[in-house]
């Protein structure tokens, strides 16, 4: 138990902006190995978690599992404040305490009910709220922040100009911004970017990043927010709700054991991805790579498949006999309560967004099996 206050970092920012790729990185840091993390996520498939917590955790909805407590589901939602509050007081008792904790809310998370869920326990306090911005999107679909700020007239489109509004507001707390995938956009866009987000937030610590290139050490300089001024911001724009997630933003989980055709998912991705559609992010099956578990991540217009591994039922076939016979049976056992014929291959993905958006792109994508 440490007799200092810990201090806590936490990454805000829309729907597909890099706080997991950031705080991935981050994790391999030596000086970062004693964290404790908060993973706070809409969906109830908890899957940023599980990408930041060690290879084979079984993590427990709600609750702190080695140095990771996932809250996703009505955790991060309604549950929000007493969740955060159980797993600060699991979290005060590791031994040996945390450095720091890290903190990773949900892309429609608002600001200032999960920062006075993160500050009600006087045994910690809050050094950084950062929020990470996407230049790529900033660009193509908020003028490069021009539509922020008023300077730009902003979209007609319903789905854009909620995601304006939330982004504008976790901005308004933040105390470091981080444009993350700058690398995707010439240096002038990104100066531009720059100038539109000092305008929204003067008083942020503004850096650029491109493939997680930001570290937590270079923030030590930024000053840590105070609490009362964020919850004075609070009071002055009316955003002292207690609803702790962006209004008629909603999370549909797809499960499925069969594989995606190839062809068929790309026409539903280009043909039913509306705007409405924020985030997608789960694995991924495909026919045409039977073997291959693939990380799904949609953000906006962008759509990357990340290859992170191989099925079990793959592996137990064992093809070059490498395996031992004890390491063949231990797979074996575990894939008993499997598929018959698919074995572990499945599609789990979440999809974040306005309902009709969801809906039809769920939809289309069952088509696509």
């Amino acid at each position: 138990m440490s007799e200092k206050p810990i201090p806590i970092v936490t990454l805000c920012g829309f729907l597909g902006s890099g706080k997991t790729t950031l705080l991935r990185r981050w994790r391999r840091d030596e000086a970062l190995k004693d964290v404790a993390m908060i993973v706070h996520d809409l969906s109830e498939f908890g899957l940023d978690a599980e990408l930041l917590s060690d290879e084979g955790a079984s993590l427990t909805q709600g609750r702190l599992v080695g140095r990771v407590a996932a809250l996703h589901g009505s955790h991060a939602r309604e549950r929000l404040a007493p969740s955060v509050g159980a797993a600060l007081a699991e979290i005060s008792e590791l031994d040996p305490a945390p450095p720091v904790v890290l903190c990773e809310s949900t892309g429609v998370a608002r600001p200032w009910p999960l920062i006075k869920a993160l500050t009600q326990d006087k045994r910690f306090f809050l050094r950084h709220f950062i929020v990470t911005v996407d230049a790529l999107n900033l660009h193509r679909d908020f003028a490069d922040g021009r539509a922020l700020t008023g300077e730009s007239a902003a979209s007609g489109d319903a789905a854009m100009h909620r995601a304006a509004e939330v982004l504008v507001e976790q901005i308004a707390f933040a105390n470091v911004i981080v444009l993350t995938k700058v690398d995707t956009i010439p240096e002038d866009t990104a100066a531009a970017q720059v100038k539109s987000l000092q305008k929204l937030q003067p008083n942020a610590t503004i850096g650029l990043s491109a493939q997680a290139g930001i570290l937590l050490p270079q923030l030590e300089a930024t000053a840590a927010p105070k609490v009362s001024l964020l919850e004075e911001r609070a009071k002055e724009f009316g955003l002292t709700q207690e609803s702790s997630i962006a209004e008629n933003v909603e999370a549909l989980v797809l499960r499925d054991p069969r594989p995606f055709h190839p062809e068929r998912l790309y026409e539903a991705c280009t043909r039913k991805m509306g705007t409405g559609l924020y985030r997608t992010k789960g694995f991924l099956w495909l026919a045409s790579r039977s073997g291959h578990v693939l990380l799904w991540q949609q953000s906006g217009s962008q759509i990357a498949l990340e290859l992170t591994g191989l099925w079990r039922a793959e592996i137990v076939q064992d093809p070059e006999g490498k395996l031992l016979p004890e390491e063949i049976e231990h797979l074996k056992a575990q894939l008993e309560s499997k598929h018959p014929v698919f074995g572990d291959r499945h599609n789990e993905l979440t999809f974040i967004g306005l309902k009709a958006d969801l809906d039809s792109f769920a939809s289309a994508l069952k088509e696509a099996l």
